[in-house]
């Protein structure tokens, strides 16, 4: 909700304040973007949480409604909860994504944009019981996985001066997604291992909200 509400705020004053014309984008501009986002939660002496993401994009644009661009992404969290029955649960994942994307000034510094693109990805997840009074529960679980996705997404563009602009994406959508993972699982003294491919070809399409700085160059 808070996510909500800070970025129909910075809509709203991209709105109030348009009339000032900064720069816009034309072919051969390029640009560098970059978000991070840090969440640390502490409900108790027996639950935290630490949540952390990074997502770096070079582009270029080929026309001055078209660019190319190239992403790098990084996110990470990791959850731990109990104490006698101590409970931790982890994840990373290294992102590359290609794609295109379309914009439309639609007065002053004002504009809308859509993007398409692709991405690989590879990451871990993890999962640790450790039960100090009924050793008979503890078990982990490690699972790799790695796989492609063809997503799409779309926000406005805002400029607050020549070079810098502010990106706020609204809306998203995955449009294809294959995965190939392989798990292991120790528990009781025994170790199970176990590999599947998933795939998702229904597209949906959900809020995205947040905030990114871009440098244009």
């Amino acid at each position: 909700m808070k996510t909500l509400q800070f970025s129909l705020l910075v809509i709203s004053i991209c709105l109030l304040f348009n009339f000032y014309s900064f720069g816009q984008y034309s072919e051969g501009k390029k640009y560098l973007e970059g978000s991070l986002g840090i969440v640390s939660i502490k409900n108790s002496t027996q639950s935290d949480a630490l949540y952390s993401n990074l997502n770096l994009t070079y582009g270029k644009f080929v026309t001055k409604s078209k660019a190319r661009f190239w992403t790098f992404g990084f996110s990470q969290s990791t959850t731990e909860n109990g104490f006698e029955n101590k409970q931790r649960n982890s994840e990373y994942r290294f992102s590359l994504g290609l794609g295109n994307e379309y914009y439309k000034q639609i007065f002053g510094n004002l504009g809308i944009y859509g993007r398409l693109q692709g991405n690989l990805y590879a990451g871990n997840t993890s999962r640790t019981i450790n039960d100090y009074f009924t050793p008979s529960n503890n078990q982990e679980n490690n699972t790799f996985s790695s796989g492609v996705t063809f997503r799409g997404s779309g926000g406005i563009s805002y400029f607050v001066s020549k070079k810098l602009a502010l990106v706020v994406p609204i809306v998203g959508s995955n449009l294809f997604a294959l995965e190939y993972s392989q798990s292991k699982n120790v528990a009781m003294m025994s170790t199970y291992r176990s590999s599947m491919i998933n795939y998702s070809i229904s597209p949906s399409i959900y809020l995205d909200l947040g905030i990114g700085i871009r440098y244009v160059f």
